[in-house]
């Protein structure tokens, strides 16, 4: 890997994405780099992503060819999006070029604290309530990440007082080399992105690399419920802080119905005033509240436990997780278009109050779904099934009550039909989306705009 980020004066974007290739290919063009971002989509398909792009990067689609490589570039950036077995990627890799993510660029351009969030369910979540308790608290927080801002818009706008919030996928943390956050936090593992990996244990690694620079200066927060979080809690340099529902063990664990600190055995969060549901919300909560600790700690400060429990308790959500967008006839509308995994989806069962009609279904990502059957008994009446994964997941779910959908206006009303007054209708997919979608985001606003039109009187149900 480069040692300064002063030597990049010709650099390869591969993936433009929706955010993160275009934020870095301006970044270095504003530089004075040369740029060439690599896509393997057609200019028609990045329609809306080309006019963002600095006019004096060299754009190219199609077909990504190794031999673009011979025009010899210091580094090659790559999109979180794009896998480092691609053949472009690969042969760099072969040749030894520099590749790095985005993050590991920024890393070189930011100042201040960092705090890097991961794990496979709940990243955007806790990264989001971190930032916000960081902000209540008074300090100079930004937030990105995979949760939307790419880190290197940041370059240039952070100074020495600054905290920054990250959350961190395994793509990111794939091609890091010099990255390394004052205070990590892993929250779970559990199977995800099988089509990409060749096996959990590769994605458990990918997941690990967040502290592989650590040092016993730094800090290293995970979940002890989690047999193989906890087990990379023994791998690592840094020190450790550990947050527990299951048992009074934690440095941080929840007891009748609170959330207490080891420190003193001291009740610091009321469990049911927390505005965000479910136990797998609580556990999020309690990482992030052991991250400003953390922060506050390596600050020299000392943690204001109140002014964290407002803050925590005033923390609404995020769009697209376990969020509720209104009721019609009796029945509760929960988007949480952002569940993509099994594990989500199981979560996001639990946290339910009485039945359901489940819409779920996109595009399958190696995932074991056999998991999600015996979690439907008792809790889903119908499964409304979407996307390409329709007859795949027919077959899996056999024995349940089922039924197609091709759209989601078509998902709402047979979902409308299968249920009663006291149901909640939950598009929770356990799958990508990108069969049907831009993003989780994009499904998520077609979903609501679906309940809408059923609420207006545009879809008919009856």
């Amino acid at each position: 890997m480069i040692g300064s980020d002063n030597n990049i004066k010709k650099a390869l974007v591969v993936g433009l994405g929706y955010r993160t290739g275009v934020a870095v290919s301006n970044f270095l063009a504003g530089r004075g780099a040369i740029v060439v971002a690599s896509d393997s989509k057609s200019s028609a398909e990045l329609g809306d992503v080309l006019p963002k792009v600095d006019p004096s990067v060299r754009v190219v689609t199609g077909e990504q060819k190794p031999e673009l490589l011979n025009e010899g570039f210091d580094a090659l950036i790559v999109s979180p999006g794009v896998p480092v077995t691609v053949p472009l990627v690969a042969e760099a890799i072969r040749r030894k070029m520099p590749v790095m993510a985005e993050v590991e660029l920024a890393f070189r351009y930011l100042r201040g604290m960092i705090v890097g969030i991961t794990g496979t369910d709940g990243k955007s979540t806790t990264t989001a309530l971190t930032g916000h308790i960081l902000t209540r608290m008074g300090m100079e927080t930004l937030v990105g990440g995979n949760i939307g801002t790419p880190l290197i818009s940041f370059a240039g706008k952070t100074s020495d007082n600054s905290v920054i919030v990250a959350e961190l996928s395994s793509f990111q943390l794939e091609t890091i080399a010099l990255f390394r956050p004052d205070v990590a936090v892993l929250l779970n593992v559990a199977p995800d992105h099988l089509d990409r990996y060749n096996s959990m244990e590769d994605y458990f690694q990918a997941k690990m690399r967040i502290s592989m620079n650590q040092d016993a200066g730094d800090c290293f927060i995970y979940n002890r419920d989690d047999p193989i979080a906890r087990s990379g809690a023994s791998l690592v340099n840094a020190s450790t802080l550990a947050f527990s529902i299951e048992e009074r063990r934690g440095d941080i664990y929840y007891h009748n119905g609170a959330v207490h600190i080891k420190e003193g055995d001291r009740k610091i969060l009321e469990a049911d005033r927390l505005r965000i549901m479910g136990m797998h919300n609580v556990q999020n909560a309690m990482a992030a509240v052991l991250a400003v600790q953390s922060v506050m700690r390596k600050k020299e400060m000392l943690p204001d436990y109140e002014r964290i429990a407002e803050a925590v308790y005033s923390f609404s959500g995020l769009e697209h997780r376990l969020e509720r967008i209104g009721s019609f006839k009796g029945r509760e509308f929960i988007n949480d278009s952002k569940a993509t995994t099994v594990s989500a989806v199981l979560t996001a069962l639990r946290s339910l109050r009485g039945k359901g009609v489940l819409i779920l279904g996109g595009r399958t990502k190696g995932d074991d779904y056999s998991r999600l059957a015996a979690g439907l008994d008792g809790t889903v009446r119908t499964l409304v099934l979407i996307g390409e994964s329709k007859d795949y997941f027919s077959r899996i779910f056999k024995g349940h009550d089922q039924v197609p959908a091709e759209t989601l206006d078509d998902a709402v009303v047979k979902a409308m039909r299968a249920s009663g007054e006291g149901d909640v209708i939950l598009l929770s997919p356990a799958c990508a989306s990108f069969d049907m979608f831009k993003d989780y985001e994009e499904r998520g606003e077609e979903f609501k705009k679906s309940f809408h039109r059923l609420q207006s009187g545009e879809l008919s149900w009856t």
